[in-house]
Parts: C-alpha cells; sequence; structure tokens
C-alpha cells in the first residue's frame, strides 16, 4: 500500500513538472531555431512604355503584379492636355483584364512646359495637371511620378553618350567635360537656383494640395544627370539635399520620392545611408533599382549585377526601413537581339531583383 501511494505521489510530481516545462517552452523560442520574420513581399515590377496586352503578358510572365505605367504620353489621344476618367479608365481596363494592378501613372512633363520653362500659360496649365490628378484617383489609381526641370534630354545635348560594356552590350555613359563649355539652350536661357525653386513651387504648391485632396501619392524623380547645372539651367534636384528641402517645402503626407538609385548613386553620396533617411520616414514611393559605375562628372549604367553598390546590401537595407513599395529596373543596356525598349535586359533585371528578395528573406 505504501509503495502505491509514494508511486501515485511521484508520478503526480512528474506530470506537475512536465505541464510547467511545456509551458515554459511555448512561451520561449525553440532552442536550436531561429523565430522566423515573415516574408518580405515588395512589389517587384517595372516601368512599361505602355499597357497594350502584350507587354502586360510580358510583366506577368515574370511574376509582376502591379503596373508602373511610365510611357503615358498616348493616354491623351486627342492633345488636350489633360487626362479624363475615360482617358484613364482604358489604360486601367487593360491592367484589369490581364489581372494586373494599375499602382502608378507618370504625369506627361508636356502637359506642363510653360510652367518649367516660367512662362504665361502655366495657370492654365496647373488647372490641368490638378484635373488629371483627379481623374486618375477617382479611377483608383493609388500614385503618380513626376518629373521638373525644362532641360529634360537624354543625348549628347546633356552629355550623355553610348560605350561598349560586357559582350559588346550598349551601355549609356555620361562626361560632364561633353558639357561643360556648351552654351546655354536657345530655348531655354539661363535659369539660376533661385529661379528654379520659384517656378518649381507656384507650379508644385497646387499640385501637392489637389493630390492631398483625392487621397493620392506623388512621386518625384531626382534630376538626371544630376549635375547642379546643365548648360546655365539650374537642376534644383541633382542631390539629396535637394530631395530634402522638396519634402520640407512640401510636407504632405501624400508627397514623397522616386529614390532613383542609380541617379543617387551618381550624386556620390552615401546610398545606404540616404535609404535609411528617406526611407525611414516613409517618404521613399518607388525605387527604380539600376547599377552604375562611377559618379559625377563621369559615370556609366551598367548591367545590375556589375555597379558600384553592393545591391544586396541594398536590398537588406530597404528591407530594413519598412519599403514595401513598387522596385522596377528603370534603365537597361542594350543587349543583342533586343527591342528598343529593352525586354530583354530589363528581364535580366528583373530576375536579379526577385532573387535578391529571396537572399533577403533568406537571410532575415
Amino acid at each position: 500500500m505504501e509503495t502505491t501511494r509514494r508511486t501515485l505521489m511521484l508520478s503526480s510530481m512528474a506530470a506537475v513538472a512536465a505541464n510547467l516545462d511545456a509551458t515554459r517552452a511555448a512561451d520561449r523560442p525553440e532552442v536550436g531555431r531561429a523565430r522566423q520574420r515573415p516574408a518580405w513581399e515588395p512589389m517587384i515590377s517595372e516601368n512599361l512604355p505602355d499597357v497594350k496586352p502584350s507587354t502586360l503578358r510580358w510583366l506577368k510572365q515574370l511574376g509582376g503584379k502591379h503596373v508602373i505605367f511610365q510611357g503615358t504620353d498616348r493616354v491623351d489621344p486627342d492633345g488636350k492636355g489633360f487626362w479624363t476618367l475615360a482617358d484613364v479608365q482604358r489604360a486601367k481596363r487593360n491592367c484589369d483584364q490581364a489581372g494586373l494592378v494599375l499602382e502608378s501613372m507618370m504625369i506627361p512633363i508636356g502637359f506642363y512646359r510653360a510652367a518649367c520653362f516660367g512662362q504665361p500659360g502655366r495657370d492654365e496649365e496647373i488647372e490641368k495637371v490638378c484635373r488629371t490628378i483627379r481623374a486618375v484617383a477617382e479611377a483608383g489609381v493609388p500614385m503618380m511620378e513626376w518629373r521638373f526641370w525644362p532641360d529634360f534630354y537624354w543625348d549628347d545635348r546633356v552629355g550623355y553618350y553610348e560605350v561598349p560594356g560586357r559582350g559588346d552590350a550598349r551601355f549609356r555613359a555620361f562626361d560632364y567635360e561633353r558639357v561643360r563649355d556648351a552654351e546655354p539652350f536657345d530655348e531655354i536661357g539661363v535659369v539660376d537656383e533661385q529661379a528654379m525653386w520659384a517656378r518649381f513651387l507656384y507650379f508644385a504648391k497646387p499640385i501637392v494640395e489637389a493630390a492631398e485632396k483625392a487621397d493620392i501619392r506623388l512621386s518625384m524623380h531626382p534630376n538626371d544627370p544630376p549635375v547642379a547645372n546643365m548648360r546655365g539651367v539650374a537642376r534644383i534636384f541633382h542631390h539629396t539635399d535637394g530631395l530634402r528641402r522638396f519634402l520640407k517645402e512640401l510636407p504632405s503626407r501624400v508627397n514623397g520620392i522616386t529614390f532613383c538609385q542609380g541617379t543617387i548613386t551618381e550624386m556620390g553620396v552615401d546610398v545606404l545611408k540616404e535609404i535609411r533617411h528617406f526611407g525611414g520616414q516613409g517618404r521613399i514611393h518607388l525605387v527604380h533599382f539600376r547599377a552604375v559605375r562611377g559618379t559625377v562628372p563621369r559615370y556609366t549604367e551598367v548591367f545590375i549585377d556589375e555597379g558600384d553598390i553592393d545591391m544586396l546590401e541594398a536590398m537588406k537595407t530597404y528591407r530594413e526601413v519598412g519599403y514595401t513599395g513598387p522596385f522596377v529596373s528603370d534603365h537597361t543596356p542594350g543587349v543583342e537581339g533586343d527591342t528598343p525598349w529593352g525586354h530583354i535586359g530589363r528581364t535580366f533585371s528583373h530576375g536579379y531583383m526577385r532573387g535578391l528578395v529571396h537572399a533577403v528573406n533568406a537571410t532575415a
């Protein structure tokens, strides 16, 4: 009898101890296993030249779900200088039918040339751009990208030229010496920094106010190439200091920047530090994830895997600051057999970005 009582008592104590150990184990991480973070899933997308069914199929075949519509000049087929709801819905309908989300549309810089030039007619342009913003918001598109510089050129007029790259790919390079002593543009003249800020803020304040009322985000792209002065024209977003002032002057919750990693690398700043600065404030609305070698006054746009910046560390930093918005490759070198827009080159960049996201998640 005594043996039975003692056995029962020991059994009861063992059961209590086992339950207590189980409770404690449930309250702490499993030994030898790291607690996993939720998978980071930013929007891996691409700047699209159009929203034709074939272009959208290409994006979907690569696993894209969100459309960054950059080539928007033909959304206004009648040349009105603004978009109606019907104009935007035509573009959105194509995306909807493809099972994709139209995430962003570029405001055509042609809609506000007078504003960039500081000329009469800019008030009418402001009203038309505000009307466009309202139409895009009404269609359910959450973001618009914009730019602001009158010398909006991408060729030898601003120091760009072509050089051979890996496997004779066509790289775009920039050398400020090619334009340092060039005469001012006939159509623009000389514009100092103070005048350019005045032009920009005159235009931007009502634009941001309209976006805030419509509850749609705006994303400003920095100057490219990022030089302080291009043939007599001040470029106010040639450095991250200018982007800081931009956000200070226009502190609206809808206002943010396109973190063009290529352009910001070209500025010669600490790219990871700038990701932490702007991303930590929630002000990065779109990322152009591309690589360059060199900085102003001389650099070359290269393949995504051969630039000066450690792209894995950059991707880790975007996760660190909690950025979950769109990534696009933006520019691509010209490769053999590619289309003028660069489907093949962008496909390489897209796969590389997606691989980096997987790598970041695997090491988190």
